[in-house]
């Protein structure tokens, strides 16, 4: 009955986000904000896989944005070179696609140290962007691939911002409950242990190898159907978005939400694509604007918006202080001072 009542408050706020999410398209029919709003959730889809390396593995991955290039360019050449192949396949067998070569490079990288992981990683990304550029018998190199379909669903064609918007939502909310029933089963607590301490997980008869991998494999599947989703979206897939800057920005968005905070990921992402757009006049510095952000929120916040002991909780800790003093007498109020 206990778990019941827990459960409630977040299924109607569940509810309740997507009533209000559904009802955005038919209110807000500007084409730019919409886009926005597609961007936000596809990027919060890949800031969800981040976290989950992240935030509940402990493994500093900035080799993200590899496997978004990964999901990408293999759900291109998919639907530009397999014909007759259905827009649904083609999306699930590119994060498939992903996640295997997420899994074999976490197998590659299971007993690396801390340092070193984040090394490899970044060495990751740029042999996929090389890779990218120069093949071009297969990427078509700098210039990248066109054509890419619009996604279809038995004959219901998406072929507009409002359209898409309904499929990116789906799609978040799909992501977010199944990293969530992963991170509450035996499995995420497996990857939590060995996040807080590899040496008492080991001893707690945890595979810790093997878990590594595993977390690598299954976030890239996430992480390959953002990238299939966006491509999707743009219609183009260009090798140039698939920088170890862009890997940054997708780290930055986990953090800066809160590690191990499912719903901070979406909020980084809404900061982190949003605050771009606001401040396009000067996109050139959105890399410092994003890098005093992170600055000044490890100074005062450095667990994140809504991580543990992050913002969220310094405030409500602090309205408790205030709301417990006012309701103190006034000659106790006076005796504190």
């Amino acid at each position: 009955m206990k778990k019941i009542s827990q459960m409630k408050p977040k299924m109607a706020a569940l509810i309740i986000f997507l009533v209000l999410m559904a009802c955005v398209p038919i209110f807000i029919t500007n084409t730019y904000i919409l886009k926005v709003l597609n961007n936000v959730m596809l990027y919060a889809v890949i800031a969800l896989s981040v976290n989950l390396i992240l935030g509940f593995c402990g493994l500093l991955d900035f080799g993200r944005s590899a496997f978004v290039g990964i999901g990408t360019y293999s759900f291109a050449l998919l639907m530009t070179h397999v014909t007759n192949i259905p827009w649904f396949v083609g999306f699930i067998a590119a994060a498939l696609f992903t996640a295997l070569l997420g899994w074999l490079v976490g197998c590659f990288l299971r007993r690396t140290s801390f340092d070193y992981l984040t090394l490899l990683t970044i060495g990751i990304v740029e042999i996929v962007r090389l890779f990218l550029v120069n093949c071009t018998s297969i990427t078509n190199g700098a210039m990248g691939i066109t054509g890419v379909p619009e996604p279809s669903f038995f004959g219901f064609e998406l072929n507009s911002h409002g359209k898409f918007f309904y499929f990116s939502l789906i799609l978040l909310v799909v992501c977010y409950l199944l990293i969530n029933r992963l991170i509450n089963s035996y499995k995420g607590r497996a990857l939590m242990a060995i996040r807080d301490d590899e040496i008492a997980a080991a001893f707690s008869a945890i595979n810790i190898p093997k878990y590594k991998a595993f977390c690598f494999g299954i976030a890239s599947f996430f992480t390959g159907l953002g990238g299939a989703a966006m491509v999707s979206y743009t219609g183009y897939a260009s090798p140039y978005n698939f920088t170890i800057d862009e890997g940054l920005i997708l780290c930055q968005m986990a953090i800066l939400g809160g590690l191990g905070s499912l719903p901070g990921s979406i909020l980084g992402a809404v900061i982190l694509v949003v605050v771009p757009e606001l401040s396009r006049t000067a996109y050139e510095y959105r890399l410092l604007i994003m890098g005093i952000m992170m600055v000044v929120l490890m100074l005062f916040c450095p667990n994140g918006l809504l991580g543990k002991n992050g913002l969220k909780d310094i405030l409500v800790k602090k309205a408790k202080q205030i709301l417990k003093h006012e309701g103190k007498p006034e000659e106790e109020r006076r005796a504190a001072k």
